[in-house]
């Protein structure tokens, strides 16, 4: 395989609060490749939007802190750059697309003034030029009237106006990567699928490589070509979606692929249910953090943090007591 165009490795993201230190990003590693999509999936509240943020250093310091790891792209860390040069890059190379429209885009702004205004930072395009690449990134990303609707402000567009207007932004300077958090989040199904039809044809179009973050696990094994599992700050799985949907080894990833309507649950009476809820993880446990909500775990589960181990060519697993091929469905 050839170099990852974004590669993220140790990358430990920390919330100082009142009762102690939060570690929600802990030594997560991710490598992404140049026209691929990752799809980063896990429960709410398992690290997959905090990852996103810190890589594009995004998050408020205090209360966040980037503790410990790199983010390197094109031969540069970007944990380590000034705020210069990191400007240069966020929005230009690399870009994101956030989880909800109506609280990223400003209100007091039209969204032709929005995505011109990325223009205007990272390129050195005249005001006719700029207004004229607003109208054909507005027609790229299927806005009907893109010349009125540019005059618009987000409260004068629809949801999937709004997520339609995000993507032409993120789009705006063609970047080699394209971060995605939650990206058809509150829209119903039929815009989901149009935005989603959207971002596939797209990446196809430009080459980009996209870092797709989802709690739909539908939407993952349709648009993805490999997976990372996330639980409690951690990677605990990953590898090609085929294989993975095939025959995933952590019991986390088993319990959420079952947990699934539809498929090969599609005949049960009920769906199947992970057992108990996510540690407290101020005071995280010792050993591994899904022990208490597992039917596998043994002694060692409650005394070493399992590592990622390779399960494959292209795939891994951290697990003690990982489910053997041929061990059950899903």
């Amino acid at each position: 395989m050839t170099e990852p165009i974004l590669s993220i490795r140790g990358l430990r993201t920390t919330f100082h609060t009142p009762y102690g230190v939060f570690p929600a990003v802990d030594g997560v590693d991710l490598e992404v490749h140049k026209g691929e999509t990752l799809g980063i999936v896990g429960e709410s509240g398992c690290g997959k939007s905090v990852t996103a943020l810190s890589i594009l250093r995004l998050l408020p310091e205090p209360p966040a802190r980037i503790e410990a790891g790199e983010v390197r792209f094109a031969g540069k860390d970007l944990l380590r750059l000034p705020l210069d040069e990191l400007r240069a890059i966020r929005g230009n190379r690399v870009a994101m697309i956030f989880q909800e429209p109506m609280t990223s885009l400003n209100p007091v702004l039209t969204a032709g003034d929005q995505i011109e205004e990325v223009l205007e930072v990272h390129t050195r395009m005249d005001r006719r030029a700029r207004r004229a690449r607003v109208i054909e990134l507005l027609e790229l990303v299927g806005l009907p009237s893109p010349e009125k609707r540019r005059r618009d402000y987000p409260h004068q567009l629809s949801g999937g106006m709004r997520q339609r207007v995000m993507i032409a932004m993120a789009l705006a300077c063609d970047p080699d990567v394209l971060i995605a958090d939650e990206p058809t989040t509150a829209l119903d199904v039929t815009i989901q699928a149009q935005i989603l039809e959207l971002l596939g044809t797209l990446k196809e179009r430009f080459q980009m490589a996209v870092l797709l973050i989802t709690h739909d696990l539908g939407v993952v094994a349709e648009w993805a070509q490999r997976i990372a599992v996330l639980y409690a700050g951690r990677v605990v799985e990953t590898g090609p979606v085929e294989e993975i949907f095939r025959s995933s080894h952590h019991p986390y990833t088993r319990g959420l692929l079952l947990s699934m309507p539809g498929g090969k649950v599609a005949r049960r009476t009920s769906l199947h249910v992970i057992p108990g809820i996510v540690p407290d993880l101020i005071a995280r446990p010792s050993g591994c953090c899904f022990r208490e909500r597992c039917a596998r775990a043994t002694a060692v589960c409650a005394s070493v943090d399992p590592e990622l181990q390779p399960t494959g060519r292209e795939s891994a697993v951290a697990c003690h007591n990982p489910v053997l091929e041929g061990e059950g469905r899903a």
